[in-house]
């Protein structure tokens, strides 16, 4: 935090100085920045799979249903 002593001088210098003094903070800021951003991995391609029949014969039918998973008093009725 600025201390009121140097709030003053800086509400006191000179339209360019205080534009000078926000460059090189933001400067400082983007260099912090840039250390501590981790690198980026290098995107890789990877081969395109087809749309549409990618699952063809990965399922199993098991049966029919022949009966409610839970019982009909556990139901919930909602209107």
């Amino acid at each position: 935090m600025i201390d009121p002593e140097n709030l003053e001088k800086l509400q006191n210098i000179s339209f360019e100085e205080r534009i000078t003094i926000i460059e090189v903070l933001l400067h400082s800021l983007k260099n912090d920045l840039q250390k501590n951003v981790s690198p980026q991995p290098e995107y890789r391609s990877r081969p395109q799979r087809p749309t549409f029949g990618f699952m063809k014969d990965t399922g199993k039918i098991l049966g029919d249903v022949v009966a409610p998973v839970l019982p009909e008093n556990v139901w919930e009725v909602r209107e």
